[in-house]
């Protein structure tokens, strides 16, 4: 059980609990605080690969944490069971050998969780994952996606533009409990629609989807960003695709009906917005100022330098997790 206490959600306290439950089941859980971040990816990396039960000993891995402590876990399951591009990791697992993944909502948007269990509370989705028919519940086989210059995972989405703006937003209004935070943020920035907007252009399987000025461009498996904007409301966790969604900068008075739309999923007939799904997707700065990037949540270093660009390629099948029966999004 890897535990971020830095998350923005009581992951301490809520670890405590699902000890106890664990324990209840006869489970012997092993506790895993983490303390810089990269830390969870080597240590899964390892106890996955050298388990020397094929799955029996290790039957769970859980990540106690947000999106980033959830990608984190997910990488070093990847690399453990030898399912990342160039292996690296034991590989001595695969398909339903390989221990699952568990997530448990620790964070401050939890949109993972949310993709697969809804707002399912955690102790009721992990019952049913224990329960001895796993009524509810089953395995899936996700995909991750990886960001190429960096070899990282990339398990909840991407973006450049607006989107990375708003976590970054919220960082300065820690005071604002969970997904509202991030709602917060965003309102205030369309507030200012004068700041809003980047130059970049997007690749998908190597055909130009989209160049100019763009408000945002979202990509990946999951749904749901910051725990409220349906940006992908198509995308499916195990399909072998990432889904793609760049909206052209709007008019100032589009703004708030645009973001009316993607926080319910229903902007994908605007005509600002262009969606599309392939196995690799390249983001390039065009203009004169650097593009924002996020991944999972994180933000990038120094942001994307003018006529430089990121890669993200889709990883299939790369990990084992638990999921709700039948599965709430995608």
């Amino acid at each position: 059980m890897v535990v971020n206490p830095a998350a923005g959600g009581s992951p301490l306290t809520l670890a405590g609990k699902v000890a106890e439950q664990l324990a209840c089941e006869g489970f012997k859980p092993t506790l895993l605080t983490t303390e810089v971040r990269g830390e969870a990816v080597d240590a899964v990396s390892k106890a996955v690969g050298n388990d020397p039960g094929g799955g029996r000993e290790l039957a769970l891995v859980l990540a106690v944490g947000g999106d980033g402590t959830v990608r984190e876990v997910a990488e070093g399951m990847a690399r453990g069971t030898g399912s990342w591009p160039g292996g690296g990791g034991a590989g001595r697992h695969s398909g339903r050998e390989a221990p699952a993944l568990f997530v448990v909502p620790g964070g401050t948007g939890n949109s993972f969780y949310r993709e697969l269990f809804a707002d399912l509370p955690v102790e009721e989705a992990l019952g049913m994952v224990l329960g001895p028919e796993h009524s509810g519940a089953r395995l899936r086989r996700l995909d991750l996606g990886r960001l190429v210059e960096l070899d990282q995972a990339v398990v909840l989405g991407a973006s450049a533009g607006f989107l990375a703006s708003v976590l970054d937003a919220a960082r300065s209004t820690p005071g604002v409990p969970g997904r509202w935070r991030y709602e917060q943020a965003a309102l205030e920035l369309i507030s200012h629609p004068e700041d809003l907007g980047t130059d970049a252009r997007v690749l998908v399987d190597g055909e130009l989807l989209v160049t100019g000025r763009l408000l945002l461009v979202a990509l990946g498996g999951a749904r749901h960003r910051g725990g409220s904007f349906e940006l992908l409301p198509g995308s499916v966790l195990d399909d072998g695709l990432l889904d793609v969604c760049a909206i052209e900068m709007p008019s100032p008075g589009r703004l708030g009906e645009l973001f009316a739309a993607v926080a319910g999923g229903r902007h994908l007939g605007e005509p600002e917005v262009i969606y599309a799904r392939g196995r690799n997707v390249v983001i390039e700065a065009t203009g004169d100022e650097a593009v924002p990037v996020e991944h999972d949540g994180d933000l990038m270093a120094g942001a994307l330098p003018p006529a430089q660009s990121v890669t993200f390629e889709v990883v299939v099948g790369a990990v084992a997790a638990w999921a709700a029966d039948p599965p709430p999004a995608g």
